[in-house]
């Protein structure tokens, strides 16, 4: 889409913008500038500060250096109502709409018409059905919310923030979700809010997507603004080398040792199989096998559907076609009970989802086995023995097993969390986003647990959107965009570059 050639002034600057969080600094002298009718695309690695800038302009942080003026006048936000009160509103991934209201009721929220004391639903629908049709949409706006495809969902969230008044419209990631016909509806709508005015910032880790529908883009790496890009003269390739940093020889030859060792490292029989695997709206015709004493890296950015496939690996979730083969036998479990006893092992991405916070660490680490290993009566110090066998193996601090695991450190916590499941060696184990959230020392420690299980002939999908992570461990990696694998990548194609590119 192309700027005119007559430069519009910003309607929203920030200049020098800074923001630590204790030691740790998430912007630095960063600059940014919003134009009237604009669409500016926003891209980084996880970790550069898009979520933290935006969180700036939506109010939710207001303590932080430098200056940001809304139409000339220097403004600071000091709560969200406030930055919607100013014009500016955000959508978040993870929508905010209310499943059993109907889409009239979503849109007017907490502001429902009344008359005499009850609702004015003929007032609200009549009111709500000419917003939408003012937006170019043309929805029931008696439709429950829940009935509605997830592309409609997010158009009627944007069509609520435009309704509270905003002229600014943060879009964080609005096309991890959605299907291609629905990709390019939002697309559209996004063209026809330009023609009225309305200017919005689009961050995506989809760099096709960023690239297709923005003005203009502007790169963050490490905290940093490392370029402002026209994006009709701009391309993926470009946009990858300035958020990584260097050139794709460069990260080939910086990776080239970690590849070929993984290619040197021998494999037992196949441990799992999948064929054609699909769950309708999240993946679809997924096909790979898992060796014996192999680790696969599985990377994909939030919204791939790699979640949606680990749980159905799990019996977590159904899938809806397709075959899935643990060491040659078909199954498809309806329930994680199921998927234990064959052999699984599932580590989740939120470690408090695995974990009783208040309750001491043996207990945490027995809960999933406690029928096989203890029978029908429960033993505490058996318990203990056992917990305490892990708590050894796997260097948890402090080594007490009648500590609380609330009481730990964010890695330990995590490797609490692989004890519950290594209690019984497992056949296959699933690893999602294992080192999120914890210090460099404490990865590196759950990295030696998941190699020594390699060791043991375990086989592990790792699932991971830190690039860093894949190539610190796997054997080989697969690649996810939207639902679809896109690229197996081994041997001197395991880069950074690569990995980014296909995702």
């Amino acid at each position: 889409m192309n700027v005119s050639n007559t430069t519009p002034s910003p309607i929203l600057t920030l200049h020098r913008i800074s923001k630590r969080y204790g030691g740790v600094t998430a912007l630095e002298n960063v600059d940014f500038d919003l134009r009237a009718g604009e669409v500016h695309g926003l891209v980084g690695e996880n970790g550069a500060g898009k979520s933290t800038m935006m969180k700036l302009l939506a109010g939710v942080y207001s303590d932080y250096e430098g200056e940001m003026h809304l139409h000339g006048a220097p403004v600071r936000f000091s709560s969200p109502a406030d930055a919607q009160a100013q014009g500016i509103g955000m959508v978040f991934q993870e929508l905010s709409t209310f499943q059993h209201l109907s889409v009239a009721e979503n849109l007017f929220g907490r502001l429902l018409p009344a008359r005499r004391g009850l609702v004015d639903r003929k007032r609200m629908n009549h009111e709500a059905q000419m917003h939408l049709q003012q937006l170019g949409l043309e929805i029931d706006v008696t439709t429950m919310m829940g009935h509605l495809p997830v592309g409609t969902q997010q158009i009627v969230e944007i069509a609520r923030v435009i309704f509270s008044g905003a002229q600014i419209i943060i879009l964080d990631e609005p096309t991890s979700a959605l299907s291609p016909p629905e990709i390019r509806r939002l697309f559209d709508f996004i063209a026809s809010l330009k023609t009225q005015g309305k200017s919005l910032i689009f961050i995506s880790h989809f760099l096709e997507d960023v690239l297709e529908i923005s003005d203009r883009i502007t790169v963050l790496k490490d905290a940093h603004q490392v370029a402002v890009l026209e994006a009709k003269d701009s391309s993926k390739h470009q946009l990858v080398e300035l958020m990584i940093g260097a050139d794709a020889s460069i990260l080939q030859q910086s990776y080239e040792e970690e590849s070929q060792i993984a290619e040197e490292h021998a494999v037992g029989d196949v441990v799992l199989a999948v064929e054609q695997l699909t769950q309708q709206g999240n993946f679809r015709d997924v096909s790979f096998e898992l060796h014996a004493g192999e680790i696969v890296g599985l990377f994909g950015f939030m919204g791939a559907g790699q979640i949606q496939l680990a749980r159905c690996l799990f019996g977590a979730e159904q899938f809806d076609e397709g075959v899935m083969r643990l060491n040659g036998r078909s199954l498809n479990f309806h329930n994680t009970t199921q998927a234990k006893t064959a052999g699984i092992a599932y580590v989740p991405e939120n470690r408090h989802d695995s974990l009783m916070l208040q309750q001491e660490i043996y207990k945490n680490i027995t809960l999933a086995h406690l029928p096989r290993l203890l029978g029908r009566l429960l033993n505490q110090k058996a318990e203990v023995d056992i917990a305490s066998t892990q708590i050894k193996n796997l260097h948890i601090h402090p080594p007490r097993p009648t500590l609380p695991v609330g009481a730990l450190s964010g890695g330990n916590q995590q490797k609490v969390v692989l004890a519950k499941w290594l209690t019984q060696t497992p056949k296959l184990l699933i690893l999602n986003e294992p080192t999120r959230g914890i210090d460099v020392g404490a990865k590196d420690e759950v990295m030696t647990i998941v190699n020594s299980l390699r060791d043991q002939g375990v086989a592990t999908l790792l699932i991971s959107a830190e690039p860093e992570t894949i190539l610190s461990i796997a054997d080989r990696a697969l690649v996810m965009r939207k639902g679809r694998l896109t690229a197996e990548l081994t041997g001197s194609r395991l880069t950074k570059e690569n990995l980014m590119t296909y995702a």
